[in-house]
C-alpha cells in the first residue's frame, strides 16, 4: 500500500497549526462567540399561526416599534403550520426597575440602622419609574411588595402590547397562539455553570478512559489535542454564522467531542496495536477509512443545513453548523496533527 506519511509527516504538522490562528481569532476576538438568552437571561416568544412569518419583520418590530436588543427570530413555514422562535433581552425600563428592587432586597436583608430609609427610597424609585408617579410608604417591605406587583403589572403591559403588535402588523389572524418564557440571570449563571461543569466532567472522564486504554502518554496527548481542535474549530464556525452559545450548542459539542474521540481512537489503535505494514502504511490505510466517515458525515450535514435555511429551522441548522464544522476541524487535527504525532511516538519507541 502507498505510504503517504514516513516522508512528508513532519511538515505536515504546520497546516494545524496555520489553521489554528484563524481558529483563534474568530473565536475570541472577531466577530466572537456570543451568548445566548440560556445563559445570559432574557425572553423567549414562541408564535403558531396558520399564516407564515416572515422573521426580518419581526424583528424589526421589536427593535424599531419596541426598542429592544440582541433580537434572534427562527421561522418555521411549512404547509401545515407556521411560526417563530424568539428571543430577545429585557427592555431597558424594566431592567432598570428590577436593579432598584433587588437593591431595595439586599437593603432591607442587611439590617443596618439606615436599611429601612434606603429600601424605601429605592423601591419608591422603583414604582416611579414603572408607573410615573411617587407614593409614599411607612414600611420598607410592604414598598418592596407594591414595587414588585408594579413590576409584574408593567411586564404583563409589556407582553400584552408586544404580542398585539405583532399579530396585526404581521397579519396572524384570529388562530394565533403565543407562548412566551422569562430566563432569569440567575438561571443563566447556573446554566453557565452547570454546562462548565458537565464539560469538564465530561473531558476528565475520557481522559481518564483513554489513558488507561493506551497506557502511552503521547497517544493520549495526541487524542486530547485532536479534541481541544475539533472543538475550537466548531467554536469558531458558532462565531462565523452567529449561532450563541447556550444548553442546545453545548451539548452539540459534546457530540463533536464524542465523533473526534471515536476517530482518533480508531487511527491510534490501528497505528499500535496492529503490526501489519509499517506505521506509515497502518496511517494511510486509516486515513482512508476516516475520510469516508467524514465524508459521508459532511454529506448528511449539508442536506440537514439546506432543508434548514429553507424552511427556516434554526435549531436544525445550529447543530449542522457545529457538526459540520467540528468534523472539518477533525480532519486536520486528526490526519495532520495526530498522525504525525503517532508517527513520531512509533519511531521514538522503535530506537
Amino acid at each position: 500500500m502507498h505510504d503517504i506519511y514516513s516522508k512528508n509527516y513532519k511538515k505536515m504538522v504546520f497546516i494545524p497549526l496555520l489553521v489554528l490562528i484563524p481558529l483563534i481569532l474568530f473565536t475570541f476576538f472577531v466577530p466572537g462567540i456570543k451568548e445566548g438568552i440560556d445563559l445570559t437571561g432574557g425572553n423567549v416568544l414562541i408564535i403558531r399561526s396558520d399564516n407564515p412569518v416572515t422573521p426580518s419583520q419581526i424583528e424589526d418590530i421589536l427593535i424599531n416599534d419596541f426598542n429592544l436588543s440582541e433580537v434572534t427570530v427562527s421561522a418555521v413555514n411549512s404547509p401545515g403550520a407556521s411560526g417563530a422562535y424568539i428571543e430577545y433581552s429585557k427592555n431597558k425600563l424594566a431592567l432598570n426597575a428590577e436593579e432598584l428592587i433587588k437593591s431595595a432586597q439586599l437593603a432591607i436583608d442587611s439590617n443596618k440602622d439606615d436599611s429601612e430609609q434606603e429600601a424605601l427610597a429605592f423601591s419608591v424609585s422603583a414604582i416611579e419609574l414603572l408607573t410615573g408617579e411617587k407614593k409614599s410608604f411607612d414600611n420598607a417591605k410592604t414598598a418592596l411588595l407594591a414595587a414588585q406587583s408594579a413590576l409584574s403589572a408593567h411586564n404583563e403591559e409589556f407582553f400584552v402590547g408586544l404580542e398585539k403588535a405583532l399579530s396585526e402588523k404581521l397579519g396572524l389572524g384570529s388562530t394565533v397562539e403565543f407562548q412566551r418564557r422569562e430566563v432569569s440571570p440567575a438561571f443563566g449563571k447556573a446554566a453557565t455553570e452547570s454546562g462548565i461543569f458537565i464539560i469538564s466532567i465530561s473531558a476528565i472522564a475520557l481522559i481518564i478512559i483513554i489513558f488507561i486504554f493506551f497506557r502511552q502518554l503521547a497517544p493520549v496527548a495526541g487524542i486530547v489535542f485532536a479534541m481541544a481542535y475539533d472543538v475550537l474549530a466548531a467554536l469558531a464556525g458558532m462565531a462565523l454564522f452567529n449561532v450563541p452559545l447556550s444548553l442546545l450548542t453545548i451539548a452539540t459539542l459534546l457530540m463533536v467531542v464524542g465523533y473526534s474521540v471515536d476517530t482518533n481512537i480508531m487511527l491510534t489503535s490501528r497505528m499500535l496495536k496492529e503490526k501489519e505494514g509499517t506505521p506509515g502504511t497502518r496511517a494511510t490505510s486509516s486515513i482512508k477509512t476516516g475520510l469516508t466517515m467524514n465524508a459521508t458525515s459532511v454529506a448528511a450535514l449539508i442536506v440537514m443545513i439546506a432543508v434548514s435555511v429553507y424552511f427556516n429551522i434554526d435549531v436544525v441548522f445550529q447543530i449542522a453548523i457545529i457538526l459540520t464544522f467540528g468534523i472539518i476541524g477533525d480532519i486536520v487535527a486528526t490526519w495532520f496533527m495526530n498522525v504525525p504525532i503517532l508517527m513520531w511516538f512509533v519511531e521514538r519507541v522503535k530506537k
